[in-house]
This record gives structure tokens, C-alpha cells and sequence, in this order.
């Protein structure tokens, strides 16, 4: 629950209402029935999916290129846009708001991060192994798959 208004927001700056409108729907049936949102009650049994936007596919769906590739510490790969999208969402986000620090709210986000990374590496690890460059591979990857976000 705690990244709904980033993920309705984004939703709607995209003129995606129908998607905002889930977001919202999930919302309060994962705030009543999922006991603030401890369960994802509307995806289990509504068969509500979220639908993860951000400021950065909002900066691409309004036309503003990638720009320059960048991998940024524990936040892994990355684009000048999506970075500053990274910067927007941060402020979307309600614990920003909570947290007295700006180390609070990094911290949060690359725990976040870190748990997602920690599921996934050895799909990591396979495809460094396989490709020639593993550089320009995730670069190329990296693009592909944002481009591919954007359009969706």
C-alpha cells in the first residue's frame, strides 16, 4: 500500500484513469480487508494486479528521451530520465514525509531493492556468464525493457 500514491499518480499523469482507477480499487481493499495493507487481499482474491508506473516512464510516456545509461549503487542500472524520475517518486512516496532523514528514505528504498535484487541473482549470474560483454548487454537489455515499459 505504502507505494499506491506513486504508482495512481503516475497512472493518471499518463491519462491511464482506468489503471489509476485499479490502483485506487486496491487501495481500499488492501486498507479494510488486507488489514492496512499487511495483505495484497485485492490481488488474491480480486484478481487485481498492480500496475507499477513511474516518473520515469511518465517523463518517456510524455516524449523526454532516455538519456545517458548510468548504474547507480545498490540501485543498479539506470537513465538520466529515470533518475530523475527516481528523485519524483521519492517524494510521491509517503514515508518520505515520515522519515525526519534523507537516509531513512534511501535506506528504506535500497532495502527495497536489495530484497527484490536477492530473489534474482542467479538469473544475474547466468546472464553474465552468457553474454560477450556484460556491460553492453545489460545497457542494451536495460534500454529495451524500459522502452518496452513506456509503450505499455
Amino acid at each position: 500500500n505504502i507505494f499506491f500514491p506513486a504508482r495512481a499518480i503516475n497512472n493518471l499523469l499518463q491519462g491511464k484513469v482506468d489503471r489509476a482507477g485499479v490502483e485506487i480499487a486496491r487501495f481500499v481493499i488492501n486498507s479494510t480487508l488486507g488489514v492496512a495493507g499487511m495483505w495484497d487481499i485485492a490481488y488474491r482474491d480480486f484478481k487485481l494486479k498492480p500496475y507499477d508506473e513511474d516518473f520515469g516512464q511518465t517523463l518517456g510516456h510524455h516524449g523526454v528521451k532516455s538519456g545517458l545509461y548510468i548504474v547507480l549503487p545498490v540501485f543498479g542500472p539506470s537513465t538520466a530520465r529515470d533518475t530523475v524520475g527516481l528523485v519524483a517518486d521519492a517524494f510521491m512516496n509517503p514515508l518520505y514525509y515520515l522519515s525526519p532523514d534523507i537516509y531513512s528514505s534511501i535506506g528504506l528504498r535500497s532495502g527495497q531493492i536489495v530484497n527484490v535484487t536477492s530473489l534474482r541473482i542467479g538469473e544475474y549470474e547466468d546472464f553474465k556468464a552468457s553474454a560477450i560483454d556484460p556491460y553492453v548487454s545489460m545497457r542494451e537489455a536495460y534500454h529495451q525493457y524500459r522502452a518496452h515499459e513506456v509503450l505499455e
